[in-house]
């Protein structure tokens, strides 16, 4: 009786902790910011504000598949889907992330990602987060 109890436990342990696996991958972009006094964030996700004193903006960028396996976040890194585009207008420097509004689909289902980013910006720069889902906080680095 108490060897199919420990058996029991074993394997149930087991299996909770293969159905819990997370794959998480950082990527980072570094932007230039050399004339401009405006940066705008149009970004899905969690975004995490850090003041610093470089006058790059560097930009890491958090994806976690709840259940996917590492080689599928490589393979979509690969053909760009965290790629991140910086439009300059005028003073302003507009940095998105274009390739995240389309829909990918894994063996027929809808890939469920979550991303985030944490970024360092120069400590002179007036920061706008305009989409509604975004999430800011700032701590100076």
């Amino acid at each position: 009786m108490t060897k199919r109890i420990a058996i029991l436990t074993f394997l149930l342990t087991f299996a909770l902790g293969a159905i819990a696996q997370t794959t998480s991958k950082t990527f980072t972009k570094a932007f230039n910011t050399a004339g401009k006094s405006k940066i705008v964030f149009d970004l899905p996700g969690a975004v995490d504000l850090k003041i610093w004193n470089k006058p790059t903006i560097r930009m890491e960028i958090v994806v976690g598949l709840p259940s996917g396996s590492s080689s599928v976040v490589d393979q979509l890194a690969k053909v760009g889907r965290y790629d991140l585009t910086a439009e300059e207008k005028e003073d302003m420097l507009v940095i998105t992330a274009p390739n995240l509004g389309r829909v990918v689909k894994v063996k027929g289902e809808e890939l469920r990602e979550h991303v985030s980013y944490v970024v360092f910006v120069p400590k002179d720069l007036e920061i706008t987060l305009p989409s509604p889902t975004a999430l800011a906080t700032v701590e100076k680095k």
